[in-house]
């Protein structure tokens, strides 16, 4: 592993157990094994270090849709293990889901980035769930508030966890994906000529 790639590494692991404004380009030097000065000559400061892991974010998620729009699992199946795989992600970058708002109101090259990305991916959720479903009146089931219920739930779960004062674990977000699926479920059985009515 590469110097770069450490930083990136250890800052993820320093943000997601003590948040970004706690740690300092310091801290991440110290973790990487580095001296400051080695980090600064690939990093500007905290703030090109953040968008350096929200770039590598994109690439993990992109890879997850790629999979599913390659996948040979039954609909049902392969729009589980796609949920499945998000709240990993999800997991694994949870310092980002908890302060989104926070990072990008701090940094408008993130915010940006940030808006387009979201924007770009919710559309691509949108036409793979309904290339997954399939006929028209589960179609017709999947309108734009079921779609925002589902990508709130996703992206939120972490903020909703701890509002109520718990403390994450990863076992947390395999409920998560459970949530989901109780959402876009019902539908995906409704294409296979199932109901739970």
């Amino acid at each position: 592993m590469g110097n770069r790639e450490a930083v990136l590494e250890k800052a993820i692991n320093l943000f997601n157990e003590n948040g970004t404004s706690k740690i300092t380009t310091n801290h991440i030097a110290k973790e990487a094994g580095i001296s400051p000065g080695n980090l600064y000559y690939h990093f500007d400061g905290k703030e090109h270090i953040i968008r350096a892991i929200y770039e590598q974010m994109i690439l993990d998620w992109d890879q997850e849709y790629d999979r599913l729009e390659r996948s040979s699992l039954n609909a049902l199946d392969a729009l589980r293990e796609f949920i499945q795989n998000n709240f990993k992600l999800l997991w694994k970058y949870r310092f980002f889901s908890r302060e989104t708002v926070a990072l990008i109101n701090t940094d408008p090259e993130l915010k940006k980035r940030h808006i387009e990305i979201s924007q770009k991916r919710y559309e691509r959720q949108t036409n793979l769930l309904q290339k997954y479903i399939g006929n028209a009146e589960a179609s017709s089931r999947l309108d734009a508030d079921m779609l925002t219920i589902a990508w709130v739930t996703a992206n939120h779960y972490i903020n909703y966890l701890e509002g109520m004062g718990r403390v994450v674990e990863q076992s947390d977000f395999i409920l998560g994906a459970d949530l989901v699926m109780k959402i876009i479920g019902p539908i995906m059985e409704t294409r296979n000529g199932r109901t739970n009515e």
